[in-house]
């Protein structure tokens, strides 16, 4: 494989990055005609598709849909009950019986595919990388004249690829504020869609190579215009407001305050607003905490999903020691207590074992270290100590990687 594209400039080439971010991104609809029809070749193709398609134990009715315009075919007209990888009974996409519907002109839809193989991997890495998003991909295979889904919207950015053949997408001027995938938006009705998607923006035809970016809640439809028709859609999701309210819900329960009975009915309304205060203000103080910005930067770091990983053999050969971690937890200290040494944070306190205290002192003062510098700095711990100090630290959100 030499033409995976593994950075954000490769996959929007030829626009810039300056000019997509400054122009396109979450304002409007960007169309990237290909310079070469097989631009995605590494990523997807018939001969692709059909390998993983075979990898009969993979899929299930969930992650394999089937759709005849627009409508969902019921799972047990395409599946058959079998064994999963996890020993469990699940429904499974039968070749016969799917084949049998597309040959009817219905449109497969394949799950979250990009952890897959390595051209859809590299697609979805970069997008992360470049924006501190999460992306997945989702396959689409549709037949000339059929249509997988009605006019909608989507509660992400939309990276349309186009593999093969071609497909018409229509852009409607219509284009919700920031949606997000709760019950009420998730259960709109048809009728709301058509009313509130808005005359008709631009028809774009896709071409293999083609690109199509589309903001998150605009509204779109597509139709294949050709037999055989193949795109991938990758979902780019971004770390929100709501997120950071988990966050704050998440660091406020550990305050006592924050589980404390409302006052009795006889206490009045004085009462119910000095109990207010107290809570507000502990609030406030927690949103400005370097805590709450240390959980921050670590669930940023953390906020993508996990493919691959695996280089063999030399994965087995070498061990990496030079792997960084920083500290989270600016207000992490040793204290000592009652002739014990107490790990203390604005959060609260844990006792540390014995013979630790002055590695993780030596790791707060640090602030960055690698495993090889912690082993170097104590020789009195065992590599195997050094790693499981760390491994804990991690665990208790008070370091992470780098």
């Amino acid at each position: 494989m030499t033409n995976i594209k593994e950075s954000f400039a490769e996959i929007i080439s030829p626009i810039s990055e300056d000019k997509f971010f400054s122009l396109y991104h979450d304002k409007k609809h960007l169309h990237i005609p290909a310079n070469e029809p097989n631009k995605f070749a590494e990523a997807m193709s018939w001969e692709i598709l059909t390998n993983l398609l075979n990898m009969t134990t993979i899929w299930s009715s969930t992650s394999l849909a089937v759709y005849l315009d627009t409508s969902p075919i019921p799972a047990d007209q395409y599946c058959r009950q079998a064994i999963d990888r996890n020993n469990q009974t699940s429904l499974q996409p039968d070749a016969e019986k799917v084949k049998s519907w597309l040959k009817r002109g219905a449109s497969l839809v394949a799950n979250d595919i990009d952890a897959l193989w390595p051209g859809t991997s590299a697609i979805s890495n970069a997008l992360e990388k470049r924006t501190g998003g999460r992306a997945q991909a989702n396959l689409y295979c549709s037949w000339n004249q059929h249509q997988a889904f009605d006019t909608h919207f989507d509660n992400h950015e939309v990276f349309a690829i186009h593999i093969a053949g071609e497909k018409i997408w229509r852009i409607y001027e219509g284009r919700l504020k920031n949606p997000i995938s709760d019950e009420a938006t998730n259960s709109l009705s048809k009728e709301y869609h058509i009313k509130n998607r808005g005359p008709l923006l631009e028809e774009i035809t896709l071409r293999p190579g083609d690109l199509l970016y589309i903001p998150r809640g605009q509204y779109h439809d597509a139709l294949a215009s050709s037999d055989g028709a193949i795109h991938l859609s990758y979902g780019l999701t971004h770390i929100i407001g709501y997120d950071i309210l988990q966050l704050l819900f998440e660091q406020a329960m550990a305050d006592p305050l924050f589980r404390s009975n409302i006052p009795l009915p006889e206490e009045g309304v004085e009462g119910r607003k000095k109990w207010m205060k107290k809570i507000l203000s502990k609030l406030q103080n927690i949103s400005t905490s370097a805590e709450l910005y240390g959980n921050l930067d670590a669930y940023i770091k953390d906020f993508r999903y996990y493919r691959g990983g695996f280089n063999l053999p030399e994965d087995a050969y070498s061990k990496n020691n030079n792997d960084e971690f920083t500290v989270i937890v600016s207000s992490l200290k040793v204290i000592k207590k009652n002739n014990k040494f107490i790990l203390q944070s604005e959060k609260g306190g844990v006792e540390i074992p014995h013979g630790l205290e002055s590695p993780i002192s030596w790791i707060i003062k640090k602030g960055n270290f690698s495993l090889e510098q912690l082993i170097l700095e104590h020789p009195k711990l065992s590599n195997y100590d050094c790693e499981k100090l760390i491994s804990n630290m991690v665990a208790m959100k008070a370091i992470a990687p780098v």
